[in-house]
């Protein structure tokens, strides 16, 4: 099950008493249950800081970038990760975009057979968070990258079961970095399944790729394939951030897409959505010094201002501590329906929520409207005057007992999802 989090500061050094108290009553008050901090080699992110985190139920997952990539002394390492390990972490990410160009030195990322180069600095690390009983993380990807991430990733999977390392590779976590970029947040559903034409570095007009929120779905298939079953993903960060506009062919990400953005998000975490094996989705970024790089893309601003997201994610962490609603109307409505003529032939059941319409369920409803021309809407009265009803949804969004009045009415009723 996917739960919400966030990424801290972009820095090591927020981890005061003072820092814990301010923050942990707006981080649950935005529903959050997980959270990105960033760690370096030589210290440990202070125990009392991991340990108010988790008294309230979030979740540390400690990141150390090690830039530039270069072998890491296990006299440095391996103290850190046994000390991690005894304060209750599971999850540290060691490494930073090993496809990316930035990531290494210069005259290291020119040599050749960069995946295997790469293989024999990080399974020492796996191995030594095996050995110090944490979580091994294989370290996020840049979504594209300079070596593509997909072809990467295949490479780095392959390249471990040739070095007898396939048992690794099935205890592995992978960490990810969910970017929407300026994308919807349904850009590439499906994975390379739905989308045969895309191709490493080239996608084709018309054809969506790996690029955007669902490069989870690309990497389950990878993964699947490589190790025979679905892995645990932890996303470090991701989500909209303030001002991207990465695709030229759509506007830049401006603070009303921004907020829309991080609720769909949210609303598909609601209505579990999303894979099993996702288990975090941490939304880029909570707060910045003003003399940082990334201070534009903060939730909460050094002058006490906040980003509309804020508040829309604290309605939807109110909301979703209550009982779900289901498509409008109550199962007993339709009662006065049963063994009535039907009128329609088709009809679309769309779930509806109390925060509002699932843009999520709309966008992903589309294909199947396509292929079937239903009358689609949210009315369960109108619903139940239809001789065949499909539901969309899980049953967090329409219920049984829907399901069950519409059958009860005299509807062919079935019920698909995404």
């Amino acid at each position: 099950m996917t739960t919400l989090g966030f990424h801290y500061f972009p820095d090591d050094t927020h981890y005061r008493a003072a820092d814990l108290q301010a923050w942990l009553p707006e981080l649950k008050a935005l529903g959050a249950q997980w959270l990105t901090v960033l760690g370096a080699l030589t210290r440990a992110v202070p125990e009392p800081f991991i340990q108010g985190l988790k008294q309230v139920g979030i979740e540390p997952i400690i990141h150390i970038p090690a830039t530039p990539i270069r072998a890491i002394d296990p006299a440095l390492l391996n103290p850190l990760l046994t000390t991690y390990a005894r304060w209750g972490v599971r999850y540290v990410s060691v490494f930073t975009e090993p496809n990316a160009r930035a990531s290494w030195a210069q005259a290291e990322w020119g040599k050749t057979a960069l995946v295997d180069r790469f293989l024999d600095i990080v399974i020492p690390v796996l191995q030594a968070q095996v050995s110090a009983g944490l979580e091994p993380v294989f370290p996020a990807l840049k979504a594209g990258g300079d070596y593509w991430d997909t072809a990467f990733l295949e490479a780095a999977l392959a390249g471990l079961t040739r070095r007898n390392q396939a048992e690794l590779a099935r205890q592995l976590t992978f960490a990810v970095n969910l970017w929407t970029f300026n994308r919807p947040t349904n850009w590439g559903a499906g994975g390379l399944k739905r989308w045969p034409q895309a191709r490493p570095y080239l996608t084709p007009l018309g054809v969506q790729d790996q690029r955007g929120f669902r490069l989870f779905d690309w990497y389950n298939e990878i993964v699947e394939a490589r190790t025979g079953e679905l892995r645990p993903f932890i996303c470090l960060a991701g989500g909209p951030r303030l001002g991207d506009k990465m695709d030229s062919a759509m506007p830049p990400v401006d603070d009303v897409r921004h907020a829309s953005c991080t609720q769909e998000i949210a609303q598909m975490i609601s209505a579990n959505e999303l894979p099993v094996n996702l288990k975090s989705v941490n939304l880029w970024l909570l707060a910045a010094p003003e003399s940082s790089p990334f201070a534009g893309e903060a939730w909460y601003r050094t002058d006490g201002s906040t980003l509309p997201a804020v508040d829309a994610l604290k309605r939807w962490a109110v909301q979703s501590r209550k009982p779900k609603s289901t498509a409008r109307g109550k199962a007993a409505d339709i009662d006065h329906l049963a063994g009535q003529p039907k009128t329609l032939k088709h009809y679309l059941l769309l779930p509806t929520f109390e925060w509002g319409v699932s843009e999520w369920h709309w966008n992903a409803s589309l294909d199947f409207v396509k292929a079937h021309r239903p009358l689609c809407g949210f009315s369960l009265e109108e619903a139940a005057q239809a001789k065949h009803v499909t539901l969309f949804g899980n049953e967090q969004g329409i219920g049984r007992d829907v399901e069950a009045a519409l059958r009860k009415a005299g509807c062919v009723v079935e019920r698909v999802s995404g």
